[in-house]
């Protein structure tokens, strides 16, 4: 082979193992990101309010904090237990017929103490 042709090879040659090696990397460091972003936060529900603002459930431990969003900060709304999140997503169990439709608001109310009924 010519020494052009031996140039071209290694290059190529090179160039594939160094893309191979910064591919692998990006596997590698993608799997440790996913796994270190897991602990005890969860983001159980999202209710967006317009394009730059929302309202999180979100789940530390035990507990779930109703979170406001906005451009800015963020914003503790009010806490409460998991038990009573799981319990509003199950809804009565009584009635044979259709539940009634509860909205974000309800949830919300009850969340944060306000509940009327």
């Amino acid at each position: 082979m010519s020494p052009e042709v031996t140039y071209v090879l290694e290059s190529l040659g090179t160039i594939a193992v160094f893309g191979g090696a910064l591919w692998i990397a990006t596997v590698g460091f993608r799997r440790l990101a996913f796994e270190r972003a897991r602990g005890p936060l969860e983001i159980l529900a999202r209710q967006p309010l317009d394009g730059r603002r929302a309202i999180y459930l979100v789940r530390v431990g035990k507990r779930v904090l109703v979170v406001g969003a906005s451009d800015g900060a963020l914003t503790r709304l009010g806490s409460t237990t998991l038990e009573a999140v799981r319990g509003e997503l199950a809804g009565p169990a009584e009635e044979a017929g259709p539940p009634p439709r509860r909205g974000f608001r309800d949830a919300l109310a009850r969340a944060l103490g306000r509940d009327k009924t």
